[in-house]
């Protein structure tokens, strides 16, 4: 379970205006995870991650980190529909401000808008390789 501190902090973040303007960063995935964003505030550093992040999913998995600037765990919480945790809501919208920030999903949205009504479109990049599907060798 997670600290009162801890807790009371992802509640701030959650109702303040200003999380979708933070200057949240993709991180490196854990094993499990299909996208992770992390935010340097303060002396500590967040770091947020989904499992699934599908609202119909019973199993969406959140996960919340509060790391030092060193990259130590000092606190952490983690929700899951399957147990209907009472902050799955909390980390829940935190994730999804944490995305649309990182992403800036307005510019891009808007800029997919502009070429769609000029009928403009654009070189695709290569794919990216994906290791998340590979299962490590048990020994």
């Amino acid at each position: 379970m997670a600290s009162q501190q801890f807790l009371h902090l992802l509640e701030q973040l959650q109702k303040s205006p200003q999380t979708k303007k933070l200057a949240w960063q993709p991180a490196r995935r854990s094993y499990s995870a299909k996208a992770a964003f992390r935010v340097a505030l303060g002396e500590g550093i967040l770091r947020i991650e989904a499992r699934d992040d599908d609202n119909w999913m019973s199993s969406a998995t959140y996960r919340a980190e509060l790391l030092t600037r060193n990259g130590d765990l000092v606190d952490e919480l983690e929700v899951s529909q399957i147990y209907t945790n009472d902050q799955i809501e909390l980390l829940q919208s935190l994730f999804h401000s944490a995305r649309e920030a990182a992403f800036n999903l307005n510019r891009m949205v808007d800029s997919m808008q502009s070429d769609l009504e000029s009928g403009r479109t654009r070189d695709l990049p290569p794919e990216p390789e994906d290791d998340n599907d590979l299962l490590p060798v048990p020994f």
